[in-house]
């Protein structure tokens, strides 16, 4: 039920409000802060969620529209479980459950418990021993006094800089405040609170309307929020997309120089991560694909930052959740301090990759067929899928953990590596899939 980040499926048919009642239901062992992004089917997944706390009898804190990293905080400062109504990037027409509690998702061991919990069936506290169901008042002020110390905004405020933000999903919230707050001039795009108005997923050809904007106005760069709110993407000032290993990489860099120490990303870490990490002066710490093992290595080796590819930051003074907000705060900072983003990028010359998704009813079969037809050069390893390192290559197959989908990912030395591997292993998966 559980995937690299909590549950998600298609609404109506894999995530349904019976669902979300249970899983509350089983997950209230404590009281529960429960927030959403602006999907249209949140409000009856958050009621339902509601009526499933309640009726354990557990009190339900009602945030409304928060972003995921902003729940997270939520848990810290009352001290109870949260869940967050969210499909994260992906697509309308699917919706989800996040669970977490102190600060993080939960671990793979407590998302045991809660399935246990499931199967029992629902519990139902005595008539006179229900929940209650509680508004929140100020937490979005809460977060960005929680999060303000943490972002340089003296340097913010003296640059000034115009800033265009895609909120796009429940970042709308808060994100602008933010940045008015340290400063900066800020034009938004898609801040409806109901709905997406473009997908979810802020990639580079999602954003069309973002980088025209960028250009409009002259602003210094340009930012994108997933549904909610956990993901950033960042455009410089010349409305072009930066690439997310390379925003990574900026970030890594920049959270070094502050604090030096270890860094945690994912399996699908490319080379030019794995050279910031080396030039920024830490050591690497690989996890499987997924915020929640990424946010518990953090804590673990008590590292100083973590992330992973898809604009995904954490930071060890935050949340331990992926922070798209914060994350947004800090590339504004980095503007101030250092110049100019597209100059910044340009010092990270990319490795030619592929990063390829291919459609599989069965993610578990398709899985097996590769395993037991790979015929491809290097040393194995089974972390997370099947990733296979050589001296000019590297390649990462695993099934996804939030969508039907076998996930390629594929970096060469050599755009003629790349080539002759990528013709290998996208014919290995299609017969497999």
């Amino acid at each position: 039920m559980f995937g690299t980040s909590g549950i998600r499926g298609l609404y109506g048919s894999e995530i349904t409000p019976d669902l979300a009642l249970k899983i509350a239901n089983a997950f209230s062992y404590h009281n529960i802060v429960i927030g959403r992004d602006t999907r249209n089917t949140g409000p009856v997944l958050e009621k339902a969620a509601f009526a499933g706390t309640m009726a354990a009898g557990k009190d339900a804190i009602s945030l409304g529209i928060v972003p995921t990293p902003v729940l997270a905080y939520a848990t810290l400062k009352y001290k109870c479980n949260g869940i967050m109504v969210t499909a994260s990037h992906n697509p309308s027409e699917y919706n989800g459950l996040k669970l977490i509690s102190a600060g993080k998702e939960i671990s793979k061991s407590e998302e045991k418990k809660v399935l246990s919990n499931y199967e029992k069936g629902v519990t139902l506290a005595p008539w006179d021993k229900n929940g209650k169901l509680i508004p929140d008042v100020g937490i979005i002020e809460s977060y960005i006094e929680f999060i303000f110390p943490q972002i340089d905004s003296i340097s913010i405020s003296k640059k000034k800089p115009k800033v265009v933000i895609d909120c796009n999903g429940a970042g709308t919230v808060i994100t602008p405040t933010l940045l008015k707050k340290l400063g900066c001039e800020v034009t938004t795009l898609n801040t409806q609170d109901v709905g997406f108005q473009r997908p979810s997923e802020p990639s580079e050809k999602n954003l069309s309307a973002l980088k025209s904007k960028v250009k409009e106005v002259g602003a210094d760069l340009g930012l994108a929020h997933d549904g909610d709110g956990d993901r950033v993407a960042l455009i410089d000032e010349n409305g072009e997309f930066v690439n997310m290993d390379v925003q990574l990489s900026l970030m890594i860099l920049h959270e070094l120089e502050k604090t030096k120490g270890k860094v945690v990303s994912t399996v699908e870490s490319s080379l030019i991560i794995k050279d910031a990490v080396e030039q920024g002066g830490g050591d690497l710490i690989i996890t499987p694909v997924g915020s929640t093992y990424v946010g518990e290595a953090l804590e673990k080796e008590k590292a100083v930052f973590g992330g992973e590819p898809a604009g995904e930051f954490v930071y060890a003074e935050g949340v331990h959740v992926p922070d798209g907000v914060l994350g947004a705060a800090k590339f504004v900072e980095i503007f101030a301090q250092k110049g100019k983003i597209s100059e910044l990028a340009a010092k990270f010359k990319p490795y030619p990759m592929v990063r390829e998704k291919y459609p599989t009813n069965d993610r578990k079969s398709a899985m097996k067929k590769i395993l037991d037809s790979i015929d491809i050069f290097g040393k194995v390893s089974n972390i997370d899928g099947i990733r296979i390192d050589a001296d000019d290559y590297w390649l990462l197959i695993r099934p996804s953990g939030t969508e039907p989908i076998i996930r390629l990912t594929l970096e060469a030395k050599t755009k003629e590596k790349l080539e002759e591997v990528h013709l290998q292993a996208k014919k290995l998966i299609e017969d497999s899939v």
